[in-house]
């Protein structure tokens, strides 16, 4: 089984089954209306924003954006690229409202931080359920459960990190640069690593819940990140007036910015460990500047 295999079975039912189309409206919305689904779309891509898995437009000018995951590891900012193509639409008139949703096996939903990133999540469980209870259970919806409890079972026995051993050893000589140099960011030792970790974050134990800090290597970011203060940056700007950082607001938080240079996690560390000496600094500084504003926020 594979993510195309759920693609398309999804994209079937809500091109043909009101009921199926109804009820996933209703499970992502959390109300009980039913409007008809218009049509839904395969991988509809944007050029600057990626691509959704799948597009579901509703009578009523709801959009339903859906990330299906079966077994890849989330891509950075993947969940607020989905957001971002939901509210491009939305200006440009494709539709009037829009959720994200991502659909996928329930133990990924449970362990996987990104999939709080969505407005809504739904379960391969709960999508064979549905299937399994229809008052008439044919061959049709028997042929359904059978093909999404494989891909449950199949990612169960799966469900493992893929490490990549280079980018697994860059983390840790990382880390213990940050250990040796920069303890009061207190970094957590890192685990094995996929291909496309490049977010190493900083939680010290003077931050609120509310707070941390993000080195994000390949973009040359370091991000102090406030989740829920999106609507705070007038705010933000007064306290940090004369103080030379970015301040940028995302679908829910907002983040104080430095810029240093990109790092290639693929490549040597030692070659690059002036620059990330630097990125440690700037988050040095971060943690800092957010002594000041945790208790203004």
């Amino acid at each position: 089984m594979t993510e195309r295999d759920i693609d398309l079975l999804l994209l079937e039912e809500l091109n043909v089954s009101n009921h199926f189309s109804s009820w996933l409206y209703s499970m992502v919305t959390k109300n009980n209306d039913k409007p008809l689904c218009k049509g839904a779309w395969h991988s509809i891509s944007d050029a600057a924003l990626g691509e959704s898995d799948l597009v579901a437009i509703y009578e009523n000018g709801l959009a339903i954006l859906i990330e299906n995951k079966i077994d890849a590891f989330a891509q950075p900012e993947q969940g607020l690229r989905y957001k971002a193509r939901g509210e491009k639409g939305t200006h440009t008139g494709l539709w009037s409202s829009f959720i994200t949703c991502m659909v996928a096996l329930d133990l990924y939903l449970q362990k996987e931080k990104d999939a709080s990133v969505y407005d809504a999540n739904l379960s391969y469980e709960e999508i064979a359920n549905w299937f399994s209870l229809l008052d008439i259970a044919d061959r049709r919806a028997a042929y359904k459960v059978y093909l999404l409890k494989e891909a449950i079972e199949q990612n169960r026995r799966g469900y493992t990190i893929k490490p990549d051993e280079r980018v697994t050893g860059f983390w840790l000589k990382y880390w213990k640069l940050s250990k040796q140099q920069y303890p009061e960011l207190e970094m957590k030792k890192p685990g094995i690593k996929p291909a496309n970790s490049d977010w190493p974050n900083f939680c010290p134990s003077v931050f609120d819940k509310r707070f941390s800090i993000v080195h994000k290597l390949a973009r040359g970011d370091v991000d102090l990140q406030i989740a829920g203060a999106a609507d705070k940056l007038t705010l933000l700007q007064n306290l940090l007036h004369g103080i030379e950082v970015d301040i940028v607001r995302g679908t829910k938080s907002a983040a104080i910015r430095l810029k240093v240079d990109s790092i290639d996690r693929f490549a040597s560390f030692e070659a690059q460990r002036n620059i990330a000496i630097k990125g440690m600094n700037a988050a040095r500084k971060l943690l800092e500047i957010s002594k000041k504003l945790q208790n203004e926020i």
